[in-house]
């Protein structure tokens, strides 16, 4: 048992680090190519997305270097890494995707984003083995990955109010950034038996709900809609179920 899940946590490790890598090396090649293309800062909307992603980028190298030795050393041995800062450090360099800039490749992005999925699957997986709540972590699992995808990019937009919509919108990407880390964390640290939080859902609710109606006569995002109204319905489910398997 002790070597299977020795197993388990050099494999969520080498995921996290594919997960930072991956990641790492799609936005620096979007801010290399804004730089050759004209600059960081061509414009008002682009020099705030690829500063925000500078910032990001840098923040995360800064907490990899200093606050996560057990990670690294995770890698090639039997440690176990202090996952309150891998998770912290994960939503940290989270941010810099969660930001249109000029050269941004999705795809690429998204296999990051599957590294990281995978981890949660892992850590879920491991945990659950001999719990009594397995219902519990693998729904909270479900509804923290839905919920991880209603997080809006933030996009740029010709609207009237546009700079009030990018303000709004970067608030909203931010608050549900930290939220997400906020569940990603108690997960990962054995507390992810009940992840349906009413503070990230409703921040996730009503500023869905905003980003949603301010750009919808512009475009309809339909990604956010769709996973934000699964979020809310595995929510809705979810708690009374909890409820009653609580009382049971």
């Amino acid at each position: 048992m002790a070597d299977n899940q020795t197993r388990f946590t050099k494999w969520i490790s080498w995921l996290f680090l594919l997960y930072f890598v991956i990641l790492s090396v799609e936005r620096v090649q979007s801010l290399v190519r804004a730089i050759a293309q004209g600059g960081l800062f061509p414009a008002p909307f682009d020099g705030f997305v690829n500063l925000t992603a500078i910032l990001s980028l840098c923040a995360a190298v800064i907490m990899l270097l200093l606050f996560n030795r057990s990670f690294w050393q995770s890698l090639v041995s039997s440690a176990v890494p202090d996952y309150s800062a891998l998770t912290i450090t994960s939503g940290v360099i989270l941010v810099s995707g969660m930001v249109h800039t000029g050269f941004t490749i999705p795809p690429i992005q998204f296999a990051a984003y599957g590294m990281l999925i995978v981890a949660m699957i892992l850590r879920t997986a491991s945990l659950s083995r001999d719990a009594k709540n397995r219902f519990s972590q693998w729904y909270s699992l479900v509804y923290l990955t839905a919920f991880s995808m209603a997080i809006p990019v933030v996009y740029h937009s010709a609207i009237t109010q546009a700079a009030l919509f990018h303000f709004i919108e970067a608030d909203v990407m931010l608050l549900l950034a930290v939220s997400f880390t906020v569940m990603l964390r108690r997960l990962f640290l054995g507390q992810g038996d009940n992840l349906l939080l009413w503070i990230p859902f409703l921040i996730m609710a009503v500023g869905d709900a905003i980003v949603l109606w301010m750009r919808w006569s512009e475009e309809v995002n339909s990604f956010v809609l769709i996973f934000a109204a699964l979020s809310a319905a595995l929510f809705l489910i979810g708690k009374p179920v909890f409820s009653l398997k609580k009382k049971g």
